[in-house]
């Protein structure tokens, strides 16, 4: 019986400058080979090789779809993704990093060079059926770049700040610099007032996003411009299916530090995730502490076995996060009482149980 390609699929593994790509064909008996494996800078003209490459080395039978695997690790994989889903009729799928360890792990590989790293990801591509990827809105991708942009500037008055502070305490500072440092300021919070209006006046523009942001921010300390940081960042969610794809993307994925009997080192969180939900939940998840009662009660349950503020520091964003990720997902209003409602729905469903057997017993004893 004469083989045949069913399903064919490229692995590729980005970096800042270049891309590895293994090309891999599944016959008819379920056997894979590479059909060949090459190298691209990450740019328009290497998108264009990659695609002549494509072609040159896909079966003939062109109602074969072609499959493009790839992992969405930090923004190196989203000019070539962008380029695929308009200049050409490839399945791409972006997978999750978590997601990929896992299938790394079933197949024992142990080694990781981007040259394996693109080989595994087109076998995986291959064996099993994954998700098409689908890019950002119009809407969401400013509201990134916008949010992003704030971010950036946040940072540089904190810069500006800091070189002031250094300026102020040190001997016969020059008036000069300080007035000159003190206009860069000035210009900055302009700055920052602009774009928190342009974030706001984005989301005004989505009327189902801006009603779930608003029953989102019910809670203490969750704020506009924080929501629309996680909303931004994670494409509203699409791409996950789960919490733990969610905690492991953003890098509040716990990482295990024991071999043995001999080292048992700390736990820690990976931070190998978006490390721009981190940011934009440090200081929300100090305010939810103190004014929730329900993180508050988190935050003192790590502190309390670990006596790291940190930690339990933490503990309260992660569960900020999967909140977020919940409501809007759920499209729910926050509610504090949540719990001590379900807690009540509870206890008045077991009431109901037990006096309903009293009564059967009485009915029986009588």
């Amino acid at each position: 019986m004469k083989r045949e390609v069913v399903k064919q699929n490229v692995g590729s593994d980005l970096s800042k400058k270049d891309f590895k790509v293994s090309f891999r064909q599944m016959f008819s008996d379920q056997s894979i080979r590479i059909k060949s494996s090459s190298k691209f800078t990450n740019n328009l003209s290497g998108f264009i090789a990659f695609v002549k490459w494509i072609e040159s080395k896909r079966d003939k039978d062109k109602s074969i779809p072609v499959r493009i695997t790839m992992e969405a690790t930090g923004v190196y994989y989203e000019q070539l993704a962008h380029y695929l889903n308009e200049q050409t009729d490839y399945y791409v799928s972006v997978v999750l990093p978590n997601m990929s360890k896992s299938y790394f792990k079933s197949l024992n590989v142990k080694s990781k060079t981007d040259k394996i790293d693109a080989q595994v990801l087109g076998q995986m591509g291959l064996e099993r059926d994954l998700k098409e990827w689908h890019p950002f809105s119009e809407g969401l991708r400013a509201l990134k770049q916008l949010t992003r942009d704030r971010s950036r500037l946040m940072d540089y008055k904190t810069q500006i700040n800091n070189q002031l502070h250094a300026l102020n305490h040190s001997y016969k500072p020059s008036k000069e610099v300080i007035k000159r440092l003190q206009r860069t300021l000035k210009l900055i919070a302009t700055h920052v007032k602009q774009v928190e209006k342009q974030i706001e006046n984005q989301v005004n523009r989505d009327p189902e996003m801006k009603r779930k942001i608003a029953a989102i921010c019910k809670m203490k300390g969750l704020g506009f411009t924080t929501v629309a940081v996680i909303i931004a960042e994670t494409n509203g969610f699409q791409m996950f299916t789960s919490r733990a794809q969610l905690i492991s993307w953003a890098g509040y994925d716990v990482v295990y530090n024991d071999s043995g009997s001999s080292i048992h080192g700390k736990t820690r969180i990976s931070k190998k995730g978006n490390n721009h939900i981190r940011r934009a939940l440090y200081f929300p998840a100090i305010v939810a502490k103190g004014y929730d009662a329900r993180m508050g009660k988190l935050y003192d349950r790590v502190f309390e076995k670990s006596f790291i503020s940190k930690k339990a520091q933490v503990a309260v964003q992660r569960k900020l996060l999967l909140l977020i990720y919940v409501l809007y997902k759920n499209d729910q209003d926050y509610d504090a009482m949540y719990l001590e409602k379900k807690e009540q729905e509870k206890a008045e469903q077991k009431a109901k149980q037990i006096a309903e057997q009293e009564a059967q017993e009485k009915m029986q004893a009588a």
